[in-house]
């Protein structure tokens, strides 16, 4: 017969003894799945063994606070056989952890945008959405499907409708990308409706819902007069309260509805003369609804670079402002086109908690690191939290890795569960 010591030694093994936890009952997963209060450990919590991640479902029963937006870091689309062109790196700037994910869906493909927790990849003229944390997978029409063309009525009188041919002149021998901004209206694996905006070469907006056969390019100006008045290239576009903005190369904005097939065209000029130009141009609204323009000046590049416009409207006619008060939003601009505002009260209740601040940017930077070759350079990744107010900037995160000047850019992702 075995002494209570010993008994209890069986019960309570040394703490250097291997336990084995995959076989915790579900019920008992599930307890534990309801207490966690954070997205990153439920994500890390599904990753322990394969019993555990079948037991937690891919997403929590209840919602946890907001993330904070992870930056997916520079790759190389196009990498030298035998390497590894499946890994992608998140970076986490809370917790200041680098996430690993392998994606075989964006091997030998660029990522071209993210929204709602999904990202574009495209392949050639092949264009689908993918959530790297559920794996999940949503293709949108090719490019070389014929489009549809949506013309805004009344057509002025004695002007024919001009068909864009833009889809048309895209190539995709060149390794460089054929999108350049992307917005999701919704979820779409919960929303059928859900409409996705694209901004593609040559400065056009087309646009599907998901489960088109074929994108749909809003319609262009009647005649080359007329197109040249308003100006075609659209520099920026966002989504606010069900209507679509974009702004063009002279400063112009356009209010698209797409349900009733109505546009609004908005009459204000750009605030900087074009010899002050500038590489980027971001368009948000703030939590008001005011629409925002943040610009990438080069002629201020040693302050923070990104300067806020707040458009003021008297009827159809408006005028862009400098600013210094964007107010209680936080923007996360990428070093391409996509730009996305997230109200600072969707952190309160999260890990940031009072540190999180609004009237700020955060976008990530490169420094040179080092010369490279004949086909580019190497440089450092950072972060920037940007103040509207006073322009001041303090880095966050000053060096994230080297990468090299013809990989992919830096990208923002905000991490979704469905």
């Amino acid at each position: 017969m075995s002494s209570p010591k010993e008994r209890q030694r069986a019960n309570h093994p040394p703490a250097n003894e291997f336990r084995d936890w995959s076989h915790l009952p579900a019920e008992l997963l599930h307890l534990i799945s309801d207490k966690i209060s954070s997205f990153t450990d439920y994500i890390s919590i599904r990753a322990v063994c394969v019993s555990w991640r079948l037991a937690f479902f891919p997403g929590p029963s209840h919602q946890p606070p907001p993330l904070f937006p992870w930056l997916m870091l520079p790759y190389d689309p196009d990498p030298c056989a035998g390497n590894d062109t499946s890994l992608r790196l998140f970076y986490d700037p809370v917790s200041c952890r680098t996430f690993k994910f392998n994606l075989p869906e964006t091997s030998r493909k660029r990522v071209v945008g993210s929204s709602h927790g999904w990202l574009v990849i495209e392949d050639g003229p092949n264009v689908s959405l993918v959530n790297p944390i559920t794996k999940a997978v949503i293709r949108l029409p090719s490019f070389t499907t014929p489009p549809n063309i949506l013309h805004y009525p009344p057509l002025e009188e004695n002007l024919s409708p001009h068909t864009p041919d833009v889809l048309s002149r895209l190539t995709y021998d060149t390794g460089e990308p054929n999108i350049f901004n992307v917005i999701l209206t919704s979820h779409p694996s919960f929303d059928p409706c859900c409409i996705v905006m694209v901004l593609v070469r040559y400065w056009k907006l087309v646009f599907c819902r998901v489960g088109d056969e074929c994108w749909t390019v809003l319609g262009g100006d009647q005649t080359q007069e007329h197109r040249d008045e308003i100006g075609e290239a659209v520099l920026g576009v966002t989504y606010h309260d069900g209507l679509f903005y974009s702004i063009n190369r002279y400063g112009k904005v356009v209010a698209y509805d797409l349900k009733g097939c109505k546009k609004e065209i908005i009459d204000s000029e750009a605030p900087i003369q074009s010899n002050h130009c500038y590489s980027h141009c971001y368009l948000v609204a703030s939590a008001s609804g005011e629409l925002l323009m943040l610009s990438d000046h080069h002629n201020r590049s040693e302050r923070s670079g990104i300067i806020a416009y707040k458009l003021t409207r008297d009827g159809g006619k408006g005028k862009w402002e400098e600013t210094n008060d964007i107010g209680e939003i936080v923007v996360f601009v990428d070093c391409s086109c996509q730009c996305f505002p997230l109200p600072v009260n969707a952190f309160r209740s999260g890990p940031i908690g009072d540190r999180m601040e609004g009237n700020r940017l955060f976008h990530p930077y490169n420094s040179k690191a080092v010369c490279g070759n004949e086909d580019g350079y190497l440089f450092n990744v950072a972060i920037k939290s940007v103040n509207v107010g006073d322009l001041s900037f303090e880095k966050i995160n000053p060096n994230l890795g080297v990468f090299h000047s013809t990989w992919t850019k830096s990208m923002w992702f905000t991490p979704s569960l469905c």
